[in-house]
């Protein structure tokens, strides 16, 4: 059996009786050289784990009999050494014994909840994807690879003009010399940090995105809305739906699938004295509607956890229906919303796959309801230090139906 152990930021004090004793039997501990100073009494082979992975490798397969346990850093299953070995030696001879990861102290040293929060590592990935992460999130962990990178990612942020982090540098956690900073994107362009560096970005408070602060009756950019992982229908597709929907000050409007709301939001904005049911069914996305109802102080705007079309029964017939997300219900779906919705009422489809557009259109002919499809394409200018480029969007089919009779 090989075991993998992950050592906590305390070391050695921070191992479970069953971890001690695995290590304490073992003829071979690999690790760094870091992890096996914390077993200055330790009888068996030594392996010094540095770049050598593949020597790692090989060295585990020659001795593949003996009792071997790998120290790891944290969580070995997280950005850690676990999946060179399990993708190398199968799972079947392997168990991993987690610790808590850096990344946990690092949010906890700067009181920040990471459940919410995209976890990125620097190693083998270029700035550009971390950059793509930042447009798309609200909260960002890093596990950078060097100490220069910290710089090197607030210099591309800031190019990128996403200017409005606030960046946490979280050097060496655990030892004496441990220093939590906290730092402007222009501060951290001009600073050199610890090799051993974590770093963490937060979104600066978008709550200036408010009702009261934006004259504009739709049309927000995404940054507004609380979202993450870029699961958001996007600022332009947004507009030409919220257009097809053809909203009154007075209408019923059904989200179904409304993932951070921005759609449920914004059909609020336009009827102001109508009423707008956002639906979705996981729970950590209605907490995002919640948060973004309250940013823009709306107080027409209802989110409710459920599962379309279970859901949707007792709620006022819509004039409006938008479907940004069907788990494979929709033929389901858009019969119940035909025969709820609104004489005249409209159904709006958001569509990224072939085989969604065929069920939608399928089944709104098999319900007699005309309708149209609007192939969208769009590609968004990009600064790259004195030039502008195109970045092209996936294409989204926008799917409206009108209700006969």
């Amino acid at each position: 059996m090989i075991y993998i152990v992950g050592i906590g930021i305390n070391g050695e004090d921070d191992l479970s009786n069953k971890s001690l004793d695995i290590i304490k039997n073992s003829e071979i501990l690999f690790g760094g050289e870091r992890h096996l100073s914390y077993f200055p009494d330790f009888k068996g082979e030594r392996f010094v784990i540095k770049s050598n992975l593949k020597d790692v490798v090989h060295h585990i397969k020659k001795n593949i009999k003996k009792r071997i346990t790998v120290l790891a850093s944290g969580d070995p299953g997280f950005y850690g050494i676990a999946d060179y070995l399990i993708k190398n030696l199968g799972k079947e001879d392997i168990e991993i014994i987690p610790n808590i990861s850096s990344v946990q102290w690092a949010f906890a040293k700067i009181k920040e909840t990471w459940h919410d929060a995209e976890i990125v590592s620097s190693h083998g990935r270029d700035i550009e994807s971390i950059i793509e992460t930042a447009r798309h999130n609200n909260k960002i962990g890093i596990f950078t690879s060097s100490g220069d990178e910290p710089k090197k990612i607030a210099e591309a942020l800031i190019k990128s003009n996403l200017n409005n982090f606030t960046a946490h540098i979280c050097e060496n956690i655990g030892s004496p010399d441990e220093r939590i900073e906290s730092y402007s994107l222009k501060d951290i362009a001009a600073k050199t940090f610890s090799p051993l560096n974590i770093m963490i970005l937060i979104k600066n408070d978008t709550g200036a995105f408010n009702a009261e602060k934006l004259d504009s009756v739709f049309g927000f950019p995404d940054i507004c809305f609380s979202h993450s992982n870029g699961l958001i229908t996007k600022e332009e597709i947004r507009a030409i739906s919220l257009a097809k929907m053809r909203l009154r000050d007075d209408s019923v409007v059904w989200d179904i699938g409304a993932c951070s709301g921005s759609v449920a939001i914004e059909a609020g904005r336009i009827a102001k004295i109508g009423k707008v049911y956002a639906i979705e069914k996981k729970s950590e996305r209605i907490n995002q509607i919640k948060k973004n109802i309250e940013r823009f102080r709306i107080e027409n705007v209802e989110a409710i956890e459920g599962e379309a079309p279970d859901c949707l029964k007792g709620l006022p017939e819509p004039d409006a229906v938008f479907i940004g997300g069907s788990s494979g219900r929709l033929k389901t779906i858009l019969e119940v919303c035909s025969k709820s919705m609104k004489s005249k009422g409209r159904i709006i489809i958001n569509a990224i796959t072939l085989d969604t557009i065929k069920t939608a259109t399928d089944s709104l002919k098999w319900l007699n309801m005309p309708f149209e499809i609007v192939s969208v394409n769009i590609a968004k200018s990009k600064g790259i230090s004195d030039s502008i480029f195109f970045e092209a969007q996936n294409p989204v089919y926008i799917i409206s139906g009108v209700k006969n009779g």
